[in-house]
């Protein structure tokens, strides 16, 4: 048994998308390992190693909440960055009422709502922070990380429906966002056993990024791995179709 520690780092932190990135989303998975059996009888493993698709380079599509103009102030702006500080220190409480007020004084403004969210789940305030996330995906619907912090926290609570529910409202947003396929296939290979999916979503990540990390080339390798395992296996329980003698 082995495990895997994820972090999943929500992938902007300026000022203009409002998100610290640093600690947004941490994901901690647990998952066996495929290993060779061993022992004298034990079949060998076929090697299996990341191999890029043959699909075609994507052309990757901006992130739409990123294509907003919007105006900010510079006293917004450094409130902001006196809560990333705060979020950084990991004083949740203040975070929490800073970006609360930051949030009241500029409604308009999704940002401050999803580290207000934020602040909330790290304190374990559940409720609170998804009302907070649900008034970020108000104010501006476009805003992926929204969606993709919700998806962690519910995710962690065990509410895998409605965590992939929120991956999957992100990904019709933005299609190439790396991190919410990333996480939409953590969810799916350690919480719900889809493994094809998972599959699907990783080698999508890994598309998007051009050159992903060594850390999901191997879950893309162990899927691949395990798939295979389970392919011989089922082909031994397969019955026979050899004709064989029928005794009187």
């Amino acid at each position: 048994m082995c495990t895997k520690t994820v972090k999943s780092i929500l992938p902007q932190c300026g000022c203009k998308v409002f998100l610290w990135a640093c600690v947004a989303a941490l994901i901690l998975v647990n998952a066996g390992c495929a290993t060779n059996n061993g022992g004298s009888g034990a079949e060998p493993e076929a090697q299996i190693v990341y191999q890029p698709g043959d699909e075609p380079p994507l052309v990757l599509l901006p992130n739409p909440y990123d294509q907003q103009k919007v105006k900010v102030s510079a006293d917004v702006k450094a409130a902001f960055a006196k809560g990333v500080a705060l979020m950084e220190s990991q004083n949740w409480p203040q975070a929490e009422l800073h970006f609360d007020a930051i949030a009241q004084a500029n409604p308009s403004l999704s940002g401050p709502w999803v580290n207000l969210g934020i602040s909330l789940w790290r304190q374990q305030q559940y409720e609170a922070a998804a009302q907070a996330f649900d008034q970020a995906i108000n104010v501006n619907a476009l805003n992926v990380e929204a969606y993709n912090a919700y998806g962690v926290m519910e995710r962690e609570q065990g509410h895998f429906a409605e965590a992939e529910t929120l991956y999957k409202r992100a990904i019709a947003v933005w299609p190439h966002s790396a991190i919410v396929h990333r996480n939409l296939g953590v969810l799916y290979d350690m919480y719900m056993g889809r493994f094809d999916d998972a599959l699907a979503h990783f080698e999508m990540s890994a598309r998007i990024m051009g050159e992903p990390d060594k850390q999901l080339k191997g879950w893309i390798v162990d899927i691949k791995r395990r798939q295979a395992k389970m392919a011989r296996e089922q082909a031994k329980k397969a019955p026979s179709n050899t004709p064989s003698e029928v005794s009187q």
